[in-house]
């Protein structure tokens, strides 16, 4: 039992000091994965950059942007965007799945969206203007409205 209770211990200690090699620190865009990059200059090519964060875990390495007029995007180590939200700003669709934009633009014509993240599995959830979060398989298929 005490043997159990100091391996646990020796567990926890291990995993409070991975956690705290975690760090944050502020980048340049430059300093971005050339994806990255590219993907900003392709879709938000008018938008002035605030600040860029890298978020470097044990495991994994992640950014997110920041634009002057409030809209933030994420991306992981490859520089793949992981989340753009708008922040209450129509953001652009160019890099969204077809089948996303064409239901939006057909069920929802009164409003933009303003927010898309990817899930687990290559699942999409949409937030629109309206308020209204839409959930989309990988394929870009409508699957419920989120409450």
């Amino acid at each position: 039992m005490k043997s159990l209770f100091a391996k646990a211990f020796m567990a926890l200690l291990v995993v409070v000091g991975v956690s705290a090699t975690a760090q944050e620190s502020i980048i340049t865009k430059n300093e971005l994965p050339a994806s990255a990059q590219k993907f900003i200059n392709k879709y938000f090519a008018n938008s002035t950059v605030d600040y860029v964060k890298k978020d470097k875990e044990i495991l994994s390495t992640d950014y997110k942007v920041r634009f002057t007029n409030g809209v933030e995007l994420e991306f992981d180590s490859d520089g793949v965007w992981t989340e753009i939200d708008g922040n209450k700003n129509e953001i652009p669709t160019g890099f969204i799945n077809k089948n996303i934009v064409s239901y939006v633009n057909a069920k929802f014509q009164q409003t933009k969206i303003m927010k898309i993240e990817k899930g687990r599995f290559g699942k999409y959830e949409v937030r629109l203007l309206n308020g209204l979060e839409l959930e989309f398989n990988s394929e870009g298929q409508f699957k419920r409205i989120d409450d």
